[in-house]
C-alpha cells in the first residue's frame, strides 16, 4: 500500500485545523447557557440528534482531509476518556486541549524544543493537580448533592433533586440505570438488585449501541457451573423461553465454540434474545455465588454434582428479574424475583459467619486467609442486600428526552466524582485560581514558556463559559483578581458573584483534574511528532461504481 509522508510544518497546520474546527463546534455547548447543536443522523429518514454534550458533538465530526481528522480524533479521544471515567467535563477537556495545542504548536514553530515544552507542561500539571486537591471542599447531604447535579444538568432543579435522592438512597454503591420515560416528568424507582464485575462474552450481544450495553427486559436467568460448547444442549430451554416471548440471560462458566456462535447468530437475527456472561467469584467460590444468585432470582443453580442437566430443566428452574443490563465490564440485575423469606435467612447466616471470622484471635488461621474470607462474605452480603435504581427521563418529545438523558446521566457520574475528591468553585474559576501557584519562575526558558502556556489554558474554560453567556470575560477576571476569597464563584444565569456553595456553582475536582491531565497527555504527544505517515487508499476498485448502478444490478464491485 502506498504511504503518504507529511512533514512539519504542514502536518502540524493540518492537524491543528481539525482541532480548531472540532473545538469550535463543541465549545458552544459549554456551560448552563451553552446552546444546542443539531447533528444530522447518518441514516436518511431518521430524525437528527439535538445535543448539548461536547463529546457527542466531537464524535460526530469527521474530515475528508485525513490529517486534519487526526487532530479531530485527538480531541475525540480526550473527551471520550474523560466521559468514560467521570461522565462530565468533556467540553472542559476539549477547551483545554485546544488552547494547549494552539499555544504549544506556535511555540515549537518559534524555535522552542518540543521535549522541553512537554516536560514544562507535565511539571506545571503536577503543580496544578496538587493545588486543586488542596482547594477541595467536601460535604454531604441532599442540598449538597443537588447543587452538584444542578451544574451538569444545566440548572434542572427537579432532575437534580431526584439524582441527589438516588445517590443518597443507593449510598453511592448501587447502580442507577437510565431509560426513556413515558411521561413529561422524570421518575425515580429504587429496586432490589445487584451488580458484579463480569461483562458480556461478545460485543455482538450489544442491544444499545450508543451505550455499548446489552439490555434484557423481564428475562429468565439460567445458572450453570460448567462450560457450554454445543448449542443443541440449550435448544430445549431456549424453545421454552421463546414460547413465552421473553429473553434469556445465561450465567455459565463459559460459552464456547459452536454454542457461542449459534447464540450470537440467533441473537443478531432476532430469532431469540439471549446474552451470555460468566458468574461472579472465582474458583470454588463461584458455586456459592451461583447459589446466592439462585436464591436472589428465585431459580435453581445447575451444578455438576446435582441431578439436573441442561436437557432436563424447564422454566421453573430458571430465575427471573425485571431488567438486566450488561456492558463490557459489569452485569447488573435489577428487580430480581427471589423470595424475601429465603433471602433474609441467607443474609443472616452469612452475617453470623462474618462475625465469627472477625472474632478470630491471632493465630486462628492466617491473617491473609481470614481477610480474604471476610471480604468474600461481605461481598456476598452486599450482593444479596443491595439496591439499584431506575431513572426514567421524561420530556415532551423524543428529541427532548434523548438530549436530556445524556445530560442527566452525566450529572449522576459527576456527583459520584465529586463525592470522591470534593469540589472547587465552578465556572472554571477553580482552574483560574491555580494560575497563582505557577508564579514561581523556572530556570529553563523553554519550560518557563510551557508554564505560560499552562496559565493561558487555565483561563480558557472561564473565558469560553462567559462568552457563551454573553458576558465580557475581562470584567469577571478583574473582580476575581481583586477578591482574595478562594471560594468565590460566578453565576452566569443570575449574573452575580458569591460563595460557590451558597450560589450552587461548583466543579468536581476529579472531573477538572482528569480533563486537564488528559488534555496535557494528548497534546504533549502531538507536539513531539515531526512527521505523519498516512496510507493512501486504493480507490480504483470503486471505479464506475454508483449506488444507483448497484441497486439496479444487485452487484457490488467490492465483493
Amino acid at each position: 500500500m502506498t504511504i503518504d509522508v507529511i512533514f512539519n510544518p504542514e502536518a502540524s497546520e493540518r492537524v491543528l485545523s481539525g482541532i480548531r474546527t472540532v473545538a469550535r463546534a463543541a465549545s458552544v455547548t459549554f456551560g448552563s447557557s451553552g446552546p444546542s447543536v443539531v447533528i444530522q443522523h447518518r441514516t436518511d429518514g431518521i430524525p437528527p440528534i439535538i445535543t448539548r454534550d461536547g463529546v457527542t458533538v466531537a464524535n460526530s465530526i469527521q474530515f475528508e482531509d485525513r490529517v486534519a481528522d487526526l487532530g479531530a480524533r485527538m480531541l475525540r479521544d480526550v473527551a471520550g476518556s474523560v466521559s468514560r471515567e467521570v461522565g462530565d467535563g468533556t467540553t472542559t477537556a476539549i477547551v483545554l486541549a485546544q488552547t494547549l495545542a494552539i499555544e504549544s504548536i506556535k511555540s515549537v514553530a518559534a524555535g522552542f524544543h518540543p521535549l522541553q515544552i512537554k516536560q514544562g507542561l507535565e511539571g506545571a500539571l503536577a503543580i496544578v493537580e496538587a493545588q486543586l486537591q488542596s482547594m477541595a471542599i467536601i460535604h454531604s447531604g441532599l442540598d449538597w448533592l443537588e447543587s452538584l447535579a444542578m451544574v451538569a444538568t444545566k440548572q434542572e432543579q427537579a432532575a437534580s433533586r431526584l439524582l441527589a435522592k438516588a445517590h443518597q438512597e443507593l449510598d453511592g454503591k448501587g447502580e442507577l440505570s437510565f431509560e426513556l420515560g413515558n411521561s413529561r416528568e422524570d421518575e425515580l424507582e429504587i429496586v432490589d438488585g445487584l451488580r458484579y464485575e463480569q461483562g458480556y462474552l461478545s460485543p455482538y450481544f450489544v442491544t444499545d449501541k450508543d451505550r455499548a450495553e446489552a439490555v434484557l427486559d423481564n428475562p429468565y436467568i439460567l445458572l450453570y457451573d460448567r462450560e457450554i460448547g454445543d448449542l443443541m444442549d440449550l435448544i430445549p430451554i431456549l424453545e421454552q423461553v421463546r414460547e413465552q416471548e421473553r429473553s434469556l440471560l445465561i450465567i455459565a462458566e463459559n460459552v464456547i465454540d459452536k454454542a457461542l456462535t449459534g447464540l450470537l447468530l440467533n441473537h443478531v437475527r432476532g430469532v431469540f434474545r439471549a446474552v451470555a456472561v460468566k458468574p461472579p467469584g472465582f474458583g470454588d467460590r463461584r458455586r456459592d455465588r451461583l447459589n446466592d444468585l439462585a436464591v436472589l432470582t428465585g431459580g435453581q443453580a445447575i451444578l455438576e454434582d446435582g441431578l439436573l442437566t441442561l436437557d432436563t430443566i424447564d422454566l421453573s428452574h430458571l430465575g427471573q428479574a425485571r431488567r438486566v443490563i450488561i456492558n463490557e465490564l459489569t452485569t447488573t440485575i435489577i428487580g430480581a424475583t427471589g423470595d424475601p423469606e429465603q433471602i433474609e435467612p441467607l443474609i443472616a447466616r452469612l452475617t453470623r459467619e462474618a462475625d465469627l471470622v472477625r472474632a478470630r484471635r491471632p493465630g486462628e488461621g492466617s491473617p491473609t486467609g481470614n481477610l480474604h474470607e471476610l471480604e468474600e462474605l461481605e461481598e456476598r452480603i452486599n450482593a444479596l442486600s443491595g439496591k439499584n435504581g431506575i431513572f426514567k427521563v421524561g420530556g415532551s418529545t423524543d428529541f427532548e428526552i434523548k438530549e436530556r438523558m445524556v445530560r442527566i446521566e452525566n450529572a449522576y457520574k459527576s456527583i459520584q466524582a465529586a463525592m470522591a475528591e470534593g469540589v472547587i468553585p465552578g465556572c472554571g474559576i477553580g482552574l483560574y485560581r491555580c494560575i497563582e501557584a505557577l508564579r514561581e519562575p523556572v530556570a529553563n526558558d523553554a519550560r518557563q514558556h510551557a508554564v505560560r502556556i499552562m496559565q493561558e489554558a487555565l483561563r480558557a474554560p472561564t473565558r469560553q463559559l462567559l462568552i457563551n453567556s454573553g458576558i465580557n470575560p475581562e470584567t469577571v477576571f478583574a473582580v476575581i483578581d481583586s477578591d482574595r476569597d478562594l471560594d468565590i464563584a460566578f453565576d452566569t444565569i443570575q449574573n452575580r458573584f458569591g460563595n460557590c456553595l451558597d450560589i450552587g456553582v461548583v466543579d468536581s475536582v476529579k472531573v477538572v483534574r482528569l480533563a486537564l491531565r488528559n488534555a496535557v497527555s494528548v497534546i504533549t504527544t502531538l507536539i513531539t511528532a515531526e512527521t505523519v505517515l498516512m496510507h493512501v487508499p486504493d480507490l480504483s476498485i470503486m471505479a464506475g461504481y454508483s449506488p444507483e448502478w448497484a441497486a439496479a444490478t444487485r452487484e457490488d464491485p467490492r465483493e
